[in-house]
């Protein structure tokens, strides 16, 4: 799937897909004909978590920190939690 496509199914634009790349969020493969981005089914779901967790307030170290298993979900929206309640 095209980067258009993405964009069109999950709701965000291609410039923040291309952001998401650069900080290692989303890791597309390359046609080698033409370098354009394929998006599988993995990226895409990654993108749609990506979009969530950027909705409920959690920051892009921390989501790269989730990715990386270094910090969990849980303990990353207990922390926003106490943000918000502070």
């Amino acid at each position: 799937m095209k980067i258009k496509q993405v964009e069109e199914l999950v709701g965000i634009t291609s410039k923040n897909i291309r952001f998401y790349e650069e900080e290692g969020l989303v890791c597309p493969k390359r046609n080698e004909q033409n370098n354009y981005r394929i998006y599988t089914e993995v990226e895409i779901k990654r993108l749609q978590e990506v979009k969530k967790l950027r909705l409920l307030g959690i920051s892009i170290p921390e989501i790269q920190k989730i990715y990386a298993e270094e910090l969990s979900l849980q303990k990353a929206m207990e922390r926003r939690l106490k943000e918000i309640r502070e």
